[in-house]
């Protein structure tokens, strides 16, 4: 029997497991005797040392063996009971049901009759100097289910652990020793990994001596066994992704005639150690005739954005198209900005193409680009409707690449012939993690800031220095300076009690700074709204520009010296890092102030804290998936990565090493995966692995 085969035992098969029990179990993933195998136990409890019943202690979790004495019904003023008295020889406990049917006295009597031993579990009360356990968990001991660890299992409506644990027991039974074990004997013995039956057998079934405090941590030799199989069919997909796209035929971009030199000696700045080696990289990537597939991750302000420009004309150079898809449409008009204006004095066009451009002017920049009277096209998610074709795509970039879904950023990569491919984020994440999220991207990681930069201070108010607030706007506007004001919500709701960025703005226009010049941007705007106000922005126009997070990413006012971050809780940590990233991008000093609520969550005190205290994005980073560990980490399920459900990347990093080693151990043999090994693999990444490398 071998987990995730395309012949599977429905659980129907199982003796007690009738169709309603198997609907039931479908909610929690479970359709086949394979799948309640691998559903494996949340938590362990030890009920290998009972107490007597002498000893208990109100308020306490224990277990007891006893016998039972008898079971009756008891009436009370208002409501009823279902008593069990049972006894273990040193003192009387009472076992104690309320809200109780008929079938429950029923079924106690028939399993639990007077003189029957058992075992109960829960939580201890005294009431009247009568010990008493409500609503315990029984076991009889003629189940052969002795004290012993018992598992607890994740369970849905209408299935009890008694039903889980008699289902797994039987599955367990059905299969006996006919699980195949996909991993050779040699990788198993040379990390000491136990085999795949031992090893179910042990998470489900405890031995008397088990370890339970590792069970309950998740690390035990079975725990890693599991894990390093998921790890191990996670690296072999990518490894054989990798190999397929050696196999591609893509475009040489062998020369860029000189341009990026010209280019650079009119850069007002110098490139850092970082940009420089990031850039070497990428040429070396695209002067081969294999697509390059590379990250490119730096910080807030590290200058990711000249070394995509400098990739873009060493293709431009070459005769063909460098295309750059960004998330919104704020983004797209800052880089059309910046970038043409590195590019005029190069005598290349370039072109905007977002979703709000009218009818007449689309059809018209779609055939210069078309034609390849355009090679440097900047554009949102409109670059990949149908109906928009490109004359020789050589490179396409993604920036800001997780705001993006996976079919976004493949069908991009179509419209060019086998094009290099870059994504850029200002999301910069541990190596190991990289490889998760990014699948089979190579890396490049800028970890300079530019001379110049000064860092941002952060500070946390709450609603009682308010007034303080204000002193530090109005000082700002002295100063010639301007000010970032940004809210969750474009609209009050009725549900949440949050100020909103329309009221807001009325509210600081009207009545708190009344002769200072406050702007509205929300994302509901028309694109031509949006680059208006933008715009004025930037010209200085505006003293004060609220907002919604549409000003999130790659917005650049370097006047800009006041970011205040309103119900700063609600936002996680990266948006809180990227907001933070809107001022310190001129030579004034630049502060960043979080509006703090005072019903705060745990996890998101923990946010503002680590934001006051961190200012580099790779500890953000660090300190993001220390909060809430990479299944929530800026969305990877939209990666076109597979879903892990018993190895954490980060935290597992020792077995995801292992599991790398041994991945190129198996594929540089020459034999090949043996066939319940590749099974395994694809069933792992199902229909996902054809969009690993799409970023």
């Amino acid at each position: 029997m071998t987990h995730g085969a395309e012949q599977k035992t429905p659980l129907t098969a199982l003796r007690g497991v009738g169709g309603k029990v198997a609907e039931r179990f479908s909610s929690l993933g479970v359709e086949s005797i394979e799948d309640l195998i691998f559903l494996f136990p949340r938590a362990y409890q030890d009920r290998r040392n009972p107490k007597s019943i002498a000893s208990l202690r109100s308020g306490e979790t224990t277990t007891v063996r006893a016998q039972v004495l008898s079971v009756s019904e008891r009436r009370y003023r208002r409501t009823a009971a279902l008593e069990m008295m049972v006894s273990d020889g040193s003192g009387l406990l009472v076992l104690k049901w309320f809200r109780y049917g008929r079938w429950l006295r029923k079924n106690l009597e028939k399993k639990f009759p007077p003189g029957c031993e058992l075992t109960a579990t829960g939580r201890i009360d005294v009431f009247a100097g009568a010990v008493e356990m409500h609503h315990p968990e029984l076991v009889s001991t003629a189940d052969g289910i002795g004290p012993g660890i018992m598992p607890i299992y994740p369970l849905t409506e209408g299935v009890s652990q008694h039903v889980m644990r008699r289902a797994v027991r039987a599955a367990l039974e059905l299969s006996g020793a006919g699980l195949e074990d996909p991993i050779p004997a040699g990788i198993l013995e040379r990390y000491s990994l136990p085999g795949l039956s031992e090893s179910v057998r042990s998470l489900h079934l405890p031995s008397e001596g088990a370890d339970v405090a590792a069970l309950n941590r998740g690390d035990s030799p079975y725990h890693s066994r599991i894990k390093f199989d998921e790890l191990l069919f996670f690296q072999l997909g990518i490894l054989r992704r990798r190999e397929e796209l050696k196999e591609r035929e893509g475009i040489p971009l062998l020369d860029d005639r000189g341009m990026a030199e010209r280019f650079l000696r009119r850069l007002p700045f110098r490139l850092t150690a970082a940009q420089k080696r990031s850039l070497e990289e990428i040429n070396a990537d695209m002067s081969r005739s294999v697509p390059m597939h590379r990250l490119l991750q730096g910080d807030v302000g590290s200058g990711k954005t000249v070394v995509a420009f400098l990739a873009m004309l060493r293709c431009v150079s070459a005769g063909h198209q460098a295309v750059m898809m960004v998330p919104t449409e704020v983004l797209a008009d800052q880089h059309f900005r910046n970038i043409s204006a590195w590019a005029r004095d190069l005598d290349i066009p370039v072109a905007l193409f977002t979703g709000s451009l009218s009818a007449r002017k689309r059809a018209g920049l779609g055939d210069r680009v078309s034609s390849g009277e355009i090679p440097l096209i900047i554009g949102t998610h409109a670059l990949v409707q149908k109906g928009v074709s490109f004359h020789s795509v050589g490179l396409a970039v993604v920036d800001e690449q997780h705001r993006f879904g996976v079919m976004q950023r493949l069908a991009l990569k179509k419209k060019g012939r086998a094009p290099h491919f870059m994504v850029m984020t200002a999301t910069p994440i541990p190596r190991s993690l990289a490889l998760v999220v990014y699948g089979d991207l190579d890396i490049s990681t800028i970890d300079e800031i530019p001379p110049g930069r000064r860092p941002v201070q952060t500070r946390i108010f709450t609603e009682s220095d308010r007034a303080r607030l204000h002193l530090a706007i109005a000082r700002e506007v002295r100063e010639n300076r301007q000010v970032f004001i940004v809210y969750p919500l474009v609209e009050e709701s009725g549900k949440l009690d949050l100020h909103a960025a329309t009221e807001m703005a009325r509210e600081y226009g009207d009545r708190i700074f009344p002769n200072l010049r406050v702007g509205l941007l929300t994302g509901r705007m028309s694109y031509g709204e949006k680059e208006g106000i933008m715009g004025a922005f930037l010209r200085g126009e505006y003293h004060i520009l609220v907002s919604t997070t549409v000003i999130e990413v790659g917005v650049d006012v370097p006047n800009a010296s006041l970011m205040v971050v309103e119900h700063a809780e609600r936002f996680g940590l990266f948006q809180l890092h990227q907001l933070r990233g809107r001022v310190g991008r001129g030579e004034h000093p630049s502060q960043c102030v979080l509006m703090v609520g005072e019903n705060v969550s745990v996890e998101g005190r923990e946010r503002i804290q680590a934001m006051a205290r961190l200012s580099s994005g790779f500890e953000i980073a660090g300190e993001d998936l220390r909060i809430r560990g990479p299944g929530d980490f800026f969305g990877i399920r939209q990666s076109g990565m597979p879903d892990f459900r018993y190895a954490h990347p980060i935290r597992d990093g020792a077995l995801m090493a292992q599991a790398r080693e041994a991945s190129t151990e198996l594929l540089s043999g020459g034999v090949g995966l043996s066939d319940g090994l590749a099974e395994r693999v694809r069933c792992f990444w199902g229909g996902k692995l054809g969009l690993a490398s799409s970023g």
